[in-house]
């Protein structure tokens, strides 16, 4: 299943302007993000929202990470009291969560690497895909699994698939925000081996 791919009108281009990606605040820093496009320090807004200010941080923006991530939670990243439905707030947490992973992983933190895995854990044990709002935030989370991201648990790799199938279940392929985030998972997932090469030759 997770061979499957956006159809060829589903795939988006580095000339699109992220108009109408229905991200909402998430679309600037989201798109420069992926696009790697420069943002100056004091790009992200004060007062930002966690998943908001991490996705700023992988923009290149000069973001507390640690000040973002730092609220006690349960298990989950962001605390479900900061949003009304169960919906919006895990598709909120799964955000977040693709957003540290990124920073986690090109930052080299090791306390950052072990909280995503926590998280990633606990969402497979008290979430569903379901829940996420067909959005396919944090798939390569799931997909790669634990470091150094060899093997991934069944129940890992169904939850990266659900949220796969999710994104083409209503229209038959993925929204323009949807193929974004695919297109993102997708790097970091092709990116893994060469960097588990690059750590084989360090150590």
């Amino acid at each position: 299943m997770l061979d499957a791919a956006p159809g060829r009108s589903g795939v988006p281009s580095e000339t699109d302007s992220g108009a109408g990606l229905g991200a909402g605040v998430l679309n600037e820093p989201f798109l420069a993000a992926v696009r790697q496009a420069p943002v100056p320090p004091d790009a992200a807004p004060p007062g930002s929202s966690p998943e908001v200010a991490l996705w700023w941080a992988v923009a290149g923006a000069s973001v507390d990470v640690d000040a973002a991530i730092a609220e006690p939670t349960e298990g989950s990243l962001l605390p479900q009291g900061l949003y009304r439905a169960i919906e919006v707030w895990t598709e909120s947490d799964l955000c977040a969560l693709h957003a540290l992973w990124i920073l986690a992983q090109r930052e080299g933190r090791a306390d950052w690497i072990e909280r995503v895995d926590r998280v990633r854990q606990w969402h497979l044990e008290y979430t569903q895909p379901d829940n996420a709002t067909n959005r396919a935030w944090a798939l390569h989370v799931f997909l790669l699994g634990s470091p150094p991201f060899e093997l991934c648990e069944p129940e890992s790799r169904h939850y990266a698939e659900t949220l796969l199938h999710n994104t083409i279940a209503m229209d038959g392929r993925p929204t323009p925000l949807n193929a974004w985030i695919l297109l993102d998972a997708a790097r970091w997932i092709e990116s893994v081996p060469e960097q588990n090469e690059q750590d084989a030759h360090v150590s």
